[in-house]
């Protein structure tokens, strides 16, 4: 019964007509009061996961969040949806937060965002005490743990959430994990019978590249230029490689933003806005970028130099491609870029650890092997398939039976039994008899000098594709400590054979300096024609209403409107992404749009203000005319704007005040150029959307 209201949840709030097949058993659990720890992959549906029973069960749900702007992000799209959800935070007041509690209390909220500082502070444990509360979800749960690659002290603190809150069930969610990190996180959470669900770390839509760095700049500005007005991130080592990037990038046409941390707070802000209202197209950013935004049309990613893991380097290219359309991710790497990131490590009490991933990001960079799959066992999914989409598998690569060495190898791991560190691996398959050998009695196994035939920098090769290929792994919390995995017993009691690169193959990618063109996320000219002016139609209607244009709707709901073609309520509600709300606010403009195209395809329509435009002619009102053709309020509005700039006799200066009028010019006096969005916070948010949209026509003529 509950889980059949989840169901009509998901449809009527959410507008996806089924749950994702995890989706629908991790909420059957958290139905059921189970404690669970989720890990799912960006763009998995993570958030699904805690919204619907949110708004399923009885109570208020509490989701802890790292990051400010990510909750304003969220909390926005869920009023979109037209659910009452509230954030909590520094960002706001002390009154502003006060209120916000008093329509918690008051039952006003189903779902309340807080900050990990916040939920650990002790008045908002009183609160907690006297609130409803029917599910704690903890998003971003890796930073609760010190082995995370995002470690965040005031994480560790939620521990105390289970044993004060023993009856409401928590849910920790994560999309990047190493199994390592997953223990942690249920140690630390006390979440002893937690049930644990994974889904695939797979992100099958990405494309996965990496290549030496060579002419980074030059290789980057190509790759831009071939993807027109897709949006992407370019992650960089330093301040002064975002700024220098950036420059070079503005300097060769492309609408460019840079974002570090050494910046002021509100030039910061101004570029993530920038950048998630489609104002620029590219940001040149240090890590922290991105974090706090769900962009869902971001469409690639590329690393400007090594990043510091994999788990990290996976969070980021994770920030592409979220709608689950065609996504690419670029990686440069260089020794340099190595011999910096292993100096940040030098003063660190986890320095061994730190440095063994370091070490395994490079690995993944110079490897020769299917990248998906590679990352898929870093991360515990072993995985003996090559994609067949990554730069690896696309290009031409020697490969030889290298079963006996793989057997020999893990035969001495298996020998030594959790004392055997990735770096003496080698030295006792060679039988080199160093002090670290001798001291370990190392060579007194069996197996000890049994590839003696093969060098020790050889052999070196060979440890560090096996622990690549999921044969080996590292087990971090015992420093670079081997041990085997579930693939290992294949091959050494189940005759599965082992593929190895040749040791000595050269492949000079610094030549492969052309980047082919991004797979079309529209296939055909005429569907690409109404995917863009459905995507103008949306980034207009968001500016007016002040939110970034992905929270209206996706990329991905957009190509199912160009596939579908919906002309009416009931169509347009069976496209994924349009629920009751999102209907309500901004369906009709959008079956509008497609009826114009239809009719123009035929050349027997005019645009779509052209009705508008007759209704007035009759002397009714915009309200009026709304309620006629169905459009929003804001779309009429919108539609007098144009026609008056088209030379049309529209009187739209009766609707706007001379105050308002006059407040707008001297704004844009002051700076020329401005967006609508801008005028309307310069204005302090006095100044209706649609009433600056129609000054600014004014203003025009």
């Amino acid at each position: 019964m509950m889980l059949n209201r989840a169901k009509q949840t998901l449809k009527d709030v959410f507008g996806y007509s089924s749950f994702r097949p995890l989706q629908e058993k991790v909420i059957a659990s958290v139905l059921e009061g189970d404690d669970c720890l989720v890990l799912m992959p960006t763009g998995g549906g993570k958030s699904i996961c805690f919204q619907v029973p949110a708004l399923t069960i009885e109570g208020i749900t509490v989701v802890v969040s790292p990051l400010i702007a990510l909750m304003k992000d969220q909390v926005e799209s869920l009023k979109q949806n037209g659910v009452n959800a509230e954030f909590l935070n520094s960002s706001i007041s002390e009154e502003d937060q006060a209120y916000v509690v008093k329509r918690a209390l008051a039952g006003d909220v189903k779902l309340l965002y807080v900050s990990p500082e916040k939920m650990n502070s002790e008045s908002f444990y009183y609160t907690l005490l006297q609130l409803n509360v029917n599910l704690i979800a903890i998003d971003e749960a890796h930073c609760i743990s010190s082995w995370g690659h995002d470690f965040r002290p005031d994480y560790k603190r939620l521990g105390y959430l289970k044993k004060q809150f023993p009856k409401i069930p928590i849910m920790a969610l994560t999309a990047t994990a190493d199994p390592l990190t997953q223990k942690d996180i249920l140690v630390q959470l006390k979440l002893a019978r937690a049930k644990v669900f994974k889904d695939s770390f797979s992100r099958p839509n990405i494309y996965i590249e990496a290549r030496p760095a060579y002419k980074r700049k030059e290789v980057i500005l190509d790759f831009i230029q071939k993807r027109g007005e897709e949006s992407g991130i370019i992650y960089c080592l330093s301040k002064k490689n975002t700024e220098d990037l950036s420059r070079y990038l503005r300097n060769n046409g492309v609408q460019s933003g840079f974002y570090h941390a050494g910046m002021n707070s509100d030039i910061r802000n101004r570029i993530q806005n920038d950048f998630i209202n489609d104002r620029i197209k590219v940001v040149c950013a240090t890590i922290a970028f991105g974090m706090g935004i769900d962009k869902s049309n971001v469409r690639w990613v590329i690393h400007h130099n090594l990043p510091k893991n994999i788990e990290g380097y996976y969070q980021e290219i994770g920030r592409s491609g979220r709608d689950g359309l065609p996504a690419h991710a670029l990686l440069f790497y260089g020794q340099q870029d190595y011999g910096i990131l292993e100096s940040f490590n030098e003063e660190s009490e986890r320095k061994v650890i730190l440095n063994a991933r370091l070490e395994r990001m490079l690995l993944f960079a110079q490897s020769n092997h299917c990248r998906r799959k590679l990352l898929l066992n870093y991360f515990g999914e072993w995985s003996v398939e090559d994609c067949g989409e990554c730069d690896n598998c696309r290009g031409k690569q020697q490969l030889f039976d290298g079963t006996v060495m793989a057997q020999k190898a893990l035969s001495a791991v298996a020998r030594l039994q959790g004392k055997l560190p990735k770096e003496l691996l080698p030295k006792v398959m060679a039988g080199h008899r160093s002090p670290e050998i001798l001291a370990g009695r190392f060579h007194e196994i069996k197996t000890f000098g049994a590839g003696k035939d093969v060098s020790i920098a050889d052999w070196e090769l060979i440890v560090s594709q096996l622990i690549n290929l999921g044969y080996l792994k590292i087990e971090y919390e015992q420093g670079t400590i081997l041990a085997l995995t579930p693939l290992s017993n294949k091959v050494l009691f189940e005759g599965e054979g082992v593929q190895l690169h040749h040791l000595h193959q050269k492949i000079k990618r610094e030549k492969q300096v052309e980047i082919k063109k991004a797979r079309p996320v529209v296939s055909f000219t005429h569907e690409q024609g109404l995917f863009e002016r459905l995507r103008k139609l949306r980034r207009d209607m968001a500016v007016e209403k002040g939110v970034p244009p992905y929270i209206l709707f996706s990329d991905a709901t957009l190509m199912e409107m160009v596939a579908h073609r919906p002309t009416n309520e009931w169509d347009m509600k069976e496209i994924s992404g349009v629920g009751n709300k999102k209907w309500e606010l901004y369906g009709q403009a959008f079956v509008d749009e497609i009826l114009a195209f239809l009719n123009d395809k035929k050349n027997k329509a005019k645009p779509a203000y052209h009705k508008t435009f007759e209704l007035y002619k009759k002397n009714l009102s915009p309200e009026v005319i709304a309620a006629r053709t169905g459009l929003n309020i804001i779309t009429v509005y919108s539609h007098l704007a144009t026609l008056f700039e088209k030379g049309e006799s529209v009187d739209i200066e009766q609707y706007v005040l001379p105050y308002e009028k006059r407040r707008v010019q001297v704004i844009l006096d002051k700076n020329p150029g401005m967006q609508l969005q801008q005028v309307y916070e310069a204005a302090n948010k006095q100044i209706p959307h649609h009433i600056i949209r129609l000054a600014m026509s004014l203003l025009k003529n």
